[in-house]
């Protein structure tokens, strides 16, 4: 212990000779009525002298005046003392400017503080920050618990003091010291930076963790892979001669797998040069381009997705009419192929030999015949196709010449972009496939009637084009679709089939195709040829 200071010296003297200057006159009084009263009483002793100075009342209620107040005296000077203490107590505290210190009352109602000067708690407000720091449920329940039993508590708190953070340490105990018994300390400490040093100890610490972790796991997968390598040189060793025997049955083997691989060969060119000469039979169905330009300023892309393709388009002339079908069958390859091969059958059937040039009974009467050709009645066949016919012919009145176009579709929308418009124009197909399910209950196939000028364009397609995704899996959509006809269509018919291309590769670029790709794109001229068939 630190020797006493020289103001606890000087209250101590100062309590001493408040005393002394009351007891002494007391005994001096006492001691001067004693020999007074030995002088007429002949020396008597002290005792007669109580005894006779108390036979009279009048002493007993002045001495006893005099000692209650010596004790009143006494028990003053001694609290005066204490709470000369308790303050220096707390000037001391003041001392500690660096030490952010709280002396609170029971209610939490602030005694005394020197948050003031302390760094951190400059230019906020102590009372609101005090309050903060000290309501929340830890707080409260340490607080509390402080106060029933006696002890230090202490918690850890994340404050914001003038838009900065600090992790705070706080511990509340209560003062000891007798004067100051209904008081509790509180003391404040900022620990943010041993808060991040924590942390980053703890993140060290489990990076070392997880590293000895990984550490003993590889260790154990080592021992796994000795005691396996050591297990599978026994097995080599045994395998080795089993080895030796088996060498001459793999030779055979791979003999005998070269002989087939060579069957597959053979057997898989056989396939492939089948398929291309079902292409050639496919594609001379089909009309050339020759055959079509004697008609129509045209393009044609066409790609199937595999070798044949599952669509098809078609041009009939005849006595009245000029007819453009494009179709788009179920599937591609060699089973869309079949498909396409019975539609452009049943298409000369009914238009140039039965002689229909309804397009709306064409698509209706197609439904019907590939429905009773795949017995679609009694199988689970569900084949079918969407298609899109475009019956034209030529109208002359003079001057006045123009195109009367009536269109009908299953599922196979027309566009059409005239030459006064810069919007492309979409032609509604109907809801309704060929083949397959029946919808004939609910949707119909309906004829619209268009009066198209020369120069207009109008444009058939599948779905391969809308379907057909980029490198984002984005689809090309209808759209784009509209929008790629409206800003090629001021090119010459030509040219535009080589834009038209070049946009489609460009959205594809490294993508699988999805789907057979078709368009026939068609340019109405002034007047009407007959193709050389």
């Amino acid at each position: 212990m630190k020797a006493e200071s020289s103001a606890q010296k000087n209250n101590k003297t100062l309590t001493s000779i408040v005393i002394a200057a009351l007891v002494v006159p007391f005994f001096v009084i006492l001691y001067r009525e004693y020999q007074t009263y030995s002088i007429f009483e002949l020396n008597c002793g002290f005792f007669n002298f109580v005894v006779s100075r108390y036979n009279n009342p009048a002493f007993i209620v002045i001495d006893a005046a005099l000692t209650l107040l010596l004790i009143f005296c006494i028990w003053l000077n001694i609290n005066f003392y204490k709470r000369i203490k308790s303050s220096r107590i707390v000037a001391e505290m003041s001392s500690i400017a660096n030490v952010p210190i709280l002396i609170l009352e029971a209610d939490k109602t602030i005694y005394w503080s020197n948050l003031n000067k302390v760094e951190f708690f400059q230019g906020v407000n102590i009372e609101e920050s005090v309050n903060a720091l000290l309501t929340g449920k830890d707080a409260t329940d340490k607080f509390a618990e402080c106060l029933e039993t006696g002890e230090t508590q202490s918690y850890e708190t994340e404050a914001k003091l003038l838009d900065k953070n600090y992790w705070l340490h706080i511990s509340i105990a209560k003062i000891k010291y007798p004067s100051l018994k209904k008081l509790i300390c509180v003391s404040i400490s900022d620990i943010s930076n041993l808060k991040e040093a924590s942390e980053r100890i703890e993140n060290q610490q489990r990076e070392l963790k997880m590293q000895n972790e990984m550490l003993t796991l590889i260790t154990a997968q080592m021992e796994v892979q000795q005691a396996g390598i050591k297990e599978q040189n026994e097995i080599l060793a045994d395998q080795h001669k089993q080895l030796e025997h088996q060498a001459a049955d793999l030779k055979n083997a791979l003999d005998e797998l070269e002989i087939r691989n060579k069957q597959i060969t053979t057997k898989t060119n056989y396939i492939t040069d089948s398929i291309k000469y079902a292409q050639t039979i496919q594609e001379a169905m089909l009309p050339d381009q020759q055959q079509m330009e004697n008609f129509f300023d045209n393009f044609v892309v066409y790609r199937p997705k595999d070798i044949v393709s599952g669509d098809f388009y078609w041009l009939s002339v005849t006595e009245n009419y000029t007819f453009v079908v494009l179709g788009d069958c179920t599937g591609h390859g060699v089973p869309g192929a079949f498909m396409s091969m019975i539609g452009i059958r049943i298409l000369g059937e009914l238009i140039n030999e039965m002689k229909i040039d309804r397009p709306s009974i064409i698509l209706e009467t197609m439904h019907e015949k590939i429905q009773a050709a795949l017995k679609q009645d009694i199988t689970e066949n569900n084949d079918g196709m969407d298609i899109a016919i475009c019956r034209f012919k030529f109208v002359e009145d003079g001057e006045n010449r123009k195109w009367e176009l009536k269109y009908a579709g299953a599922k196979q929308p027309a566009y059409l972009k005239r030459k006064n418009s810069e919007e492309t124009e979409i032609i509604e197909a109907n809801r309704r496939g060929i083949g397959g399910q029946s919808y004939a209950d609910i949707f119909f196939f309906e004829d619209k009637d268009c009066t198209l000028d020369i120069g207009d364009r109008i444009y058939l397609t599948s779905d391969g084009i809308k379907d057909q995704n980029n490198v984002m899996r984005k689809r090309f959509g209808t759209n784009r679709l509209k929008m790629m006809f409206s800003l090629t269509s001021t090119e010459k018919i030509q040219d535009q089939k080589i834009a038209v291309e070049t946009l489609i590769n460009n959205w594809q670029g490294l993508e699988e195709q999805r789907d057979d790709i078709s368009l026939w794109g068609i340019e109405l001229g002034d007047h009407a040829l007959v193709p050389q068939m």
